[in-house]
């Protein structure tokens, strides 16, 4: 495991940076970017390889979550959202409906 709740999102996101999660994903139309280049990936390009929810420091309501995926042509990155009811649904049904690492390595 890479992630750990025990820290917060910025350390978790440096954590991940250091462990190859180099590319900021961006979320749009059931599609996640990469901010630099722009290129997209669709459910099927994907694997979540990890999550970890974190807590608002001085509100717990203030809550976040991380996501660790690699797509099918290398590239690993991040994607966060805001977790809750302030959470993007769409964004949260995505990424937990990906292929988990261990469902990969069955097939």
């Amino acid at each position: 495991m890479i992630l750990s709740s025990h820290k917060t999102l910025l350390e978790d996101i440096q954590i991940a940076r250091d462990n190859g999660f180099t590319t900021d994903f961006l979320f749009k139309d059931n599609v996640i970017f990469d901010r630099k280049t722009n290129k997209g990936y669709r459910k099927n390009d994907c694997i979540l390889i990890e999550y970890c929810r974190h807590e608002g420091l001085s509100d717990p309501s203030d809550a976040s979550i991380l996501f660790l995926i690699e797509c099918n042509d290398g590239i690993k990155g991040c994607l966060s959202s805001n977790y809750g009811i302030h959470a993007d649904i769409d964004l949260m049904q995505f990424a937990l409906s990906l292929r988990t690492l261990d469902q990969q390595n069955s097939q």
